[in-house]
């Protein structure tokens, strides 16, 4: 769900703060949601939002999947669902389920990707990477030049980077392209307009932003449109996504159709 202005900012700084002893209550013994406030809430399922939401919403379905570094970083434990049985799981969803409905897959996790590449011919793949904006342990996504070679490579649709090389060097979103594929981008600084301007000149497909709202009104020059307050970079994807360059800008090897699907996942997403 994609909130702006500060009720968003008051929704975010409000999870930070009942979230912050998590960890620290782990190290120490405790169960984390044992003391002072906890979150405490089902999960919207996968099921419940194709049964519920209209076949007019396009899904961008980014599925998470713990890498090892990731969880060396943090001490996590270092076991999780087979990888085979997690993405099978999410098909037979979405080929039970999806029907007519638009829709893209997107993940940071490399094998994610492969995995989703080769069991399903039909449906769209985003690789999402940090683009070296912070150490990662698998080559494949240390870096925005690794992204392009991995899903050219595998002819995924796109690379959906972090905004900040981007804006330092515009320039790179004609190399992701002219590499034939779809360039989208997330992150905080997605949220000021002058900053999606920078890219939008370059051919950008899309950003993902917090606030749809004010970066339209930024780019069409509809009245002043503040910076709403940004999520970590991390998180940025799971904000509403806007297509900017919906017509003329796909890449040569992917169908017109497919871009089309693409820009209606993308709507949709911002729909809810």
């Amino acid at each position: 769900m994609s909130v702006g202005g500060g009720s968003h900012h008051d929704s975010v700084s409000d999870m930070s703060e009942r979230m912050k002893h998590t960890r620290d209550f782990k190290e120490k013994g405790y169960k984390g949601n044992s003391r002072g406030h906890f979150i405490q809430a089902p999960f919207t399922t996968l099921e419940e939002m194709f049964k519920k939401l209209p076949e007019s919403i396009g899904f961008n379905i980014e599925l998470k999947y713990p890498m090892l570094y990731e969880s060396e970083e943090h001490e996590m434990d270092t076991y999780a669902v087979e990888l085979n049985s997690f993405v099978d799981t999410i098909l037979t969803q979405v080929y039970d389920l999806g029907k007519k409905r638009k829709m893209i897959f997107s993940s940071f996790n490399p094998d994610i990707c492969l995995l989703l590449s080769f069991k399903q011919p039909s449906i769209p793949i985003l690789f999402l990477t940090d683009a070296g904006t912070s150490p990662v342990g698998d080559i494949r996504a240390s870096s925005l030049q690794e992204a392009i070679r991995f899903a050219s490579r595998w002819n995924l649709l796109g690379v959906v980077s972090a905004a900040e090389p981007l804006v330092i060097s515009p320039r790179l979103v004609k190399v992701v392209k002219e590499s034939g594929l779809v360039c989208v981008s997330y992150g905080a600084v997605n949220n000021d307009p002058e900053k999606v301007k920078l890219q939008v000149r370059e051919g950008i497909d899309a950003v993902i932003v917090d606030s749809v709202l004010a970066i339209r009104q930024g780019l069409t020059g509809q009245g002043t449109a503040s910076a709403a307050p940004s999520k970590p970079a991390s998180a940025a994807p799971s904000g509403a996504a806007t297509p900017v360059n919906s017509g003329g800008h796909g890449p040569p090897k992917v169908p017109t159709s497919t871009i089309s699907s693409l820009n209606g996942a993308i709507n949709g997403t911002g729909s809810h």
